[in-house]
């Protein structure tokens, strides 16, 4: 890559940091500093060290001499250093001529001795070289403050760059805020971002554009660029105002920046090293964004396939204690009511607490299976089977329990279904076992598009937790399950709750709009 960017540096001319200016430059930029008011003040202010000098030889007031004379030759200074702070190292040069040329006529316009011309040209020999050094020395301290100031601004770019990527992780979003803040960071015509889309996407490459209002378009498209580095995997300087950046990362190529310079400024060595470390901070943003995700999905693949597992399991059990277990006691209860008919009176009684026990185990038994994997959940869907869990609640709350259905009932995917079915089953459950409460309200809204469901109990409530996870380190496990079953079919899970305000727990997941029968 070294070879390519230098062979296509040689195409730009460097801005000069010192140095003596060129000779075409001011000549080129003369019209320009006529319509300059800076330009006039030099000019005004020659003329009032001028002025004096010739009145005093006009009028044979001064003599070489003298004191007063002499100032009229050191007030040259003057304007030497304001054409410097104006117009830089090329002002003070021009304006040491100007102010030589303006006082040379006094030495072959009036009649003076040998004395007077060695003094004249004396002053002038001292006077404008030290006012010319004077100047420089302004010059090359504002050129110093000019880089200082540039160099503040490039830090000021890249911490506006660092500071907008590292807030947050969807890092596609920030992506035209970032192209935009170096635009008017760098003062640049035009920068622009095609990114390359995930590995295993078809989608043609994503530009993200920020430009000058009124700006001329590139000589060279942003995509044919993209192309270009793309291919090569290096730098490319369409020309001297455009260029392009690769973003190369372990994984391959992410990516191009490219931007253009303004009007006939032409790009210089410190933008182009800017522009190769914002593309640095984009390419690592990017590939920590890309990887994160990378990694959440195949978390999120083991917590669904970890999930699956769980409830196929608990579909066996349930079917083995429906079908089996449940079917014993049964019998063992049909047999123990035989073996009642045919006792003795005095074993009876005994044969009827051996009864009472078994039927209560066969309700305890159905009670599991149910809990496990309720088949009203498979066989009439996801509101019959929150009604049965709701029932249950009721008996358990001194206040009951009450559904709410709003919009038109219709059946959902099996995930989705059994996923809301898990948090309204385990939020009631809190609600019996944590919450305190004496009522519980559980309404499900088939309104829209989306399917809510909300869990609301009038108990003890409690402080929420600035964030979700740390619910683990207060013991509040459920609550983190009801989160992560919710995201696992898309939804997006609420926690609202207070000390002594009661708690609710809301679910908003997309669903289809096959009707409910």
């Amino acid at each position: 890559m070294k070879t390519r960017v230098e062979a296509s540096r040689s195409l730009r001319i460097p801005a000069r940091a010192g140095g003596w200016p060129d000779v075409v430059g001011p000549i080129r930029r003369f019209p320009q500093r006529l319509r300059e008011r800076r330009f006039w003040y030099v000019q005004a202010l020659m003329f009032l060290a001028t002025a004096p000098h010739y009145a005093f030889e006009i009028l044979g007031l001064g003599d070489p001499s003298e004191v007063v004379y002499g100032l009229a030759i050191t007030a040259y200074i003057v304007p030497l250093l304001y054409a410097a702070l104006a117009f830089g190292w090329e002002g003070a040069i021009l304006t040491g001529l100007w102010a030589a040329v303006l006082t040379s006529p006094s030495l072959w316009l009036w009649d003076h001795s040998v004395t007077h011309w060695l003094g004249e040209l004396g002053q002038l020999a001292i006077i404008l070289p030290v006012g010319v050094l004077m100047a420089w020395r302004v010059d090359l301290e504002a050129r110093q403050r000019l880089r200082a100031e540039k160099t503040s601004a490039d830090l000021k770019v890249l911490n506006e760059v660092g500071e907008t990527l590292s807030n947050t992780l969807e890092v596609e979003q920030q992506l035209p805020e970032v192209v935009r803040r170096v635009q008017q960071g760098m003062s640049l015509e035009s920068v622009w971002l095609c990114l390359e889309p995930e590995s295993g996407a078809s989608a043609a490459p994503v530009t993200v554009e920020a430009s000058q209002a009124g700006g001329p378009r590139p000589t060279v498209p942003a995509q044919e660029l993209h192309r270009r580095v793309m291919a090569s995997r290096e730098m490319i300087l369409a020309d001297a105002q455009t260029v392009s950046v690769p973003l190369l990362g372990e994984t391959g190529m992410l990516g191009s920046l490219g931007a253009r310079a303004r009007g006939d400024e032409r790009l210089t060595d410190a933008q182009l090293d800017l522009l190769t470390t914002v593309a640095h901070e984009v390419r690592v943003a990017l590939e920590n964004a890309r990887l994160y995700r990378e990694r959440q999905e195949s978390l999120q693949s083991y917590v669904r396939q970890v999930t699956q597992a769980q409830e196929d399991e608990r579909l066996r059990i349930a079917r083995e204690l429906h079908d089996e277990t449940a079917q014993e006691l049964v019998h063992l209860a049909r047999k123990l009511e035989q073996l009642r008919s045919a006792a003795d009176p005095d074993q009876v009684q005994a044969i009827d607490e051996l009864l009472g026990m078994a039927r209560n185990t066969i309700q305890a038994v159905r009670r599991y299976s149910r809990d496990l994997r309720p088949s009203v959940l498979d066989d009439l869907g996801l509101l019959a089977a929150i009604e049965m869990v709701v029932e249950d609640a009721g008996r358990q709350l001194s206040g009951g329990a009450r559904l709410q259905v709003t919009g038109t009932p219709r059946r959902l995917d099996g995930p989705v279904e059994l996923a809301l079915f898990r948090i309204a089953q385990e939020a009631l459950r809190n609600v019996e076992k944590h919450g305190e409460a004496t009522s519980a309200t559980v309404e499900m809204d088939f309104s829209g598009e989306e399917v809510r469901l909300s869990v609301t109990d009038d108990g003890k409530g409690f402080a929420l937790a600035r964030n979700l996870s740390d619910l683990v380190r207060t013991g509040k496990l459920g609550l983190l399950g009801m989160k992560e079953r919710a995201e696992l079919v898309g939804g997006v899970f609420e926690l609202r709750s207070s000390p002594g305000g009661g708690t609710q727990v809301a679910v908003k997941v997309k669903a289809g709009d096959q009707p409910h029968t």
